[in-house]
């Protein structure tokens, strides 16, 4: 098989296949790449799924954004706001959400928190498996293994 010029005719094709083969070949070329499996993708849009996995982590996010340990019971204000603004995917042995919330009210500097929740295959509820704060959430949303960012007081 001859590779040639999109437009010079092959070995025994006629002008419209030879024409139709370049499409393809143009297309292939500006199609997107598939995500890679355990690399994060960003999300081509914003959709309720993200809102509500995060608000699913809503008090957990809420407790180790204060800097308190799991053991301890107490009544936390909720966030002045708390809206995703960006969102990655990881398809591991079930998902890997990382998203970028805002929890300042509007009016205020923005100030985010990012989250990486994992989502399992068999149906349990979202967990939330790091959080990131500060000046590293205020940046590019990108995996995150361990609790990053400045601790409050």
């Amino acid at each position: 098989f001859c590779v040639c010029a999109p437009t010079q005719r092959l070995f025994g094709m006629e002008e419209d296949q030879v024409q139709a083969r370049a499409d393809i070949l143009r297309s292939e070329s500006e199609r997107a790449p598939a995500p890679v499996l355990c690399g994060a993708a960003r999300a081509a849009a914003l959709t309720a799924e993200h809102q509500h996995i995060a608000d699913a982590v809503s008090a957990e996010a809420r407790r180790r954004y204060c800097g308190l340990p799991a053991g301890v019971m107490a009544k936390l204000t909720p966030w002045p706001c708390y809206l995703v603004l960006e969102a990655h995917s990881q398809v591991v042995a079930g998902t890997n959400y990382f998203l970028k919330v805002r929890v300042s009210a509007d009016g205020e500097p923005l100030e985010c928190v990012q989250l990486r929740v994992f989502v399992s295959l068999f149906g349990d509820p979202p967990a939330l498996a790091a959080l990131r704060k500060g000046a590293a959430a205020a940046g590019a949303l990108s995996y995150f293994a361990e609790e990053e960012g400045e601790r409050s007081t």
